[in-house]
Order: structure tokens, then sequence, then C-alpha cells
């Protein structure tokens, strides 16, 4: 609390203007499916993810080992579960710790099942609506798909 006191705060922006520029894509795609689904930005993987099957110590340590892990972008259903990781690779991504970082959110969301999808710098809206789309578009019947990206 000290520390705190002691310091001066200003805002700073959740996204660079980068990562801005896919956030009104992704709203306008999950807004059109009408299935519920919203889009959350810098959202810790310890907020959507839980370790189990491990003694207390090792769930505590898989836990702060993703806690300090997000995801540039999420899509949740309408139950505010994770359906759909986004991750998006401008030019300020590519840090000497970066593929470490993707690599422990790939695999903590692939043992959750849940996809983690690439967004490169020259990113074409129509390929990402169809990824995006690919993994959560409703068969006839509500059904949801859950399709693997290659």
């Amino acid at each position: 609390m000290e520390a705190v006191a002691r310091a001066q705060f200003e805002l700073q922006p959740i996204l660079n203007k980068e990562e801005y520029r896919l956030l009104p894509l992704l709203e306008s795609i999950v807004r059109d499916l009408k299935q519920g689904h919203r889009v959350t930005i810098q959202t810790s993987l310890g907020e959507v993810l839980t370790a189990k099957g491990l003694n207390r110590d090792d769930q505590r340590r898989a836990h702060a080992s993703i806690n300090s892990k997000r995801i540039d972008f999420g899509v949740i259903d309408r139950f505010g579960r994770l359906q759909l990781a986004i991750e998006y690779q401008g030019s300020g991504h590519y840090h000497d710790t970066s593929f470490m970082r993707d690599a422990v959110k790939r695999e903590a969301l692939r043992k959750a099942g849940v996809e983690m999808l690439e967004v490169k710098t020259e990113f074409s809206p129509e390929k990402v609506r169809a990824d995006v789309l690919a993994h959560l578009a409703p068969f006839p019947g509500g059904n949801l798909v859950a399709k693997r990206f290659n």
C-alpha cells in the first residue's frame, strides 16, 4: 500500500493501435452470430482456466504459470465460458520471450479444449471472419461447431 500511496498513476490504453483495428471486426463477427457471444480483451488465463488433477502444490504452480499470461482477445459464450482465444501477432509481439509465453498459452488452452487463433499484422477481415466462424458458427439446430485450425 505504501508504494501505491507514493506513486502517481495515469491511464494507458489496454490495446495498442494495431490490436484495436481487430476489436471492431471481432465484435461484428460475434454479434452477427446472434448466439450471445461476447469479445473480451487482455484476459488473464488464470481467470478462464483451472488446473485440475494435481496435488495442491502442483495445482498452485500450474495456476501461477498461466495467471500472468493474457490472451489478446477471447470469445466467450453466453454463459461466460471461453470458446476461442485470439492472439494478435503484431509488430510489437516478437520479443525474446514471446515464443515461450505463447507456447505456455497454447498448451494450457489445448488441454482445456480451446483453440488459439493467431492473427498476423496484415490480416484480411474476410479470413479472420472465416476462421472465427469456422469455430463458432452454429449448425442448423443451434449446435456449435468445434473445428480445429490447421
